[in-house]
C-alpha cells in the first residue's frame, strides 16, 4: 500500500519526466532527418528584389578577314541559348542549343512542317570554337590539307556555328541521310526550300555560293533579327 501511494503521490513528476524525454528525443530525430542540409545541386533562387545583372556582351573574334573563303564570327555568349533538341544516343548523345530568337523561330517551322507531314530534325547547332578546333583538325587529317579540309568544314573562329544563329537538319523519316548530299532528295529539304525563309532561315551555302564552300543542303542560317543580320551582312546571299 505504501508503495501504491508513494507512485500515487510521485506520478505528477513523473509524468512531466516523460513528456521532457519524449520531447528531446523528438527534436533530435528531427534535426537528424529534416533539418539536414540542402543538398538540391540547383542555386536557390534569387529573392524578389534582387537585381540580376545583364548578360555580357557576346565577344568578337580577333579575326578580321576571310580564311579559305570562310568569314570570321563571334562565338555566342552562352547565357543567350537554349536547348532545343536531343540528337543521337547513349554516349553520342548531344544537346543541341541555338540563340533564343532563332531557336523559336526553328521551333515554329518546325511544327508548320510538321502538320504538312514533314519531320524536320535539327543535328547541330552552336558550337564553340574549341570544338571547331578539333571538327577541323579531324578534316584535315581526312583530306590532306587545310584548303581542302575548309571546303567541307570552316576553321575555328570561322564557323557560322559559333553564332548560335546556325543550324544542320535532317530528315526524320530518313535517318541514314543526316549531314549527307542526299537530304536534298528528302521531303524535309524540298519543305525547306519552299518555306525556310518565311520563319527568317536561309541555306547558307548553295550550290555554286560566292564563298566557294562546298554545297550543304543541310545548313542553315537565321537572318530575320537585327543582330542576326548584322552577323551575317558580308556572307548574305543575293
Amino acid at each position: 500500500m505504501n508503495i501504491l501511494k508513494n507512485l500515487k503521490q510521485r506520478w505528477p513528476f513523473i509524468l512531466a519526466g516523460l513528456l521532457i524525454v519524449v520531447g528531446i528525443t523528438l527534436n533530435l530525430y528531427a534535426a537528424s532527418h529534416f533539418l539536414k542540409p540542402n543538398t538540391n545541386p540547383l542555386p536557390p533562387p534569387p529573392p524578389p528584389t534582387a537585381i540580376q545583372p545583364p548578360n555580357p556582351p557576346e565577344t568578337l573574334p580577333p579575326q578580321t578577314e576571310p580564311k579559305y573563303g570562310h568569314f570570321p564570327y563571334p562565338e555566342a555568349n552562352q547565357n543567350n541559348l537554349i536547348i532545343i533538341s536531343s540528337y543521337a544516343q547513349k554516349q553520342y548523345q548531344r544537346f543541341e542549343k541555338m540563340h533564343t530568337e532563332a531557336a523559336l523561330a526553328l521551333m515554329k517551322m518546325i511544327y508548320a512542317a510538321r502538320d504538312e507531314g514533314v519531320w524536320i530534325v535539327p543535328v547541330s547547332g552552336f558550337r564553340t570554337i574549341a570544338y571547331q578546333e578539333t571538327l577541323f583538325q579531324a578534316q584535315i587529317q581526312r583530306r590532306g590539307s587545310p584548303e581542302e579540309a575548309a571546303k567541307l568544314s570552316a576553321p575555328a573562329g570561322y564557323s557560322e556555328h559559333h553564332t548560335g544563329y546556325a543550324i544542320d537538319l535532317a530528315d526524320g523519316n530518313f535517318p541514314k541521310q543526316d549531314i549527307t548530299y542526299e537530304f536534298a532528295n528528302t521531303n524535309a529539304f524540298r519543305w525547306l526550300n519552299k518555306h525556310a525563309k518565311e520563319y527568317g532561315f536561309e541555306l547558307s551555302f548553295p550550290e555554286n555560293n560566292p564563298q566557294g564552300i562546298s554545297y550543304e543542303p543541310w545548313h542553315w542560317r537565321f537572318i530575320a533579327s537585327p543582330s542576326a543580320a548584322k552577323i551575317f551582312a558580308g556572307a548574305k546571299n543575293p
